[in-house]
């Protein structure tokens, strides 16, 4: 539920969202202002993006082969880069 409700908070952001990986590696942006909340649909998209995001941010890249985008998805890099795009979207919104 609190993974449905960050992604949801995070379509408000109408240009987009950045997406840090810890120190070390790199980052991404998502941009969701082409999203609707509303829509499950689009819940579902935003989080594919954020998830592609991260695993960019991680260091793979669109062309790397399945078993290393499946190595980075299980690595602690791509959680916490998850978990921090899920708070920086809830800070944001605090702040709004």
């Amino acid at each position: 539920m609190l993974k449905i409700f960050a992604v949801s908070t995070a379509l408000a952001l109408a240009a987009g969202a950045a997406v840090a990986a810890p120190v070390g590696y790199g980052s991404a942006v998502v941009r969701v202002g082409d999203l609707d909340a509303g829509r499950p649909a689009d819940v579902a998209r935003l989080q594919k993006r954020l998830e592609a995001a991260a695993l960019e941010a991680c260091g793979a890249q669109a062309d790397s082969v399945r078993m290393v985008k499946q190595a980075i998805a299980r690595s602690d890099c791509y959680r916490e880069t998850l978990a921090q795009a899920s708070t920086q979207v809830r800070t944001g919104l605090a702040i709004r």
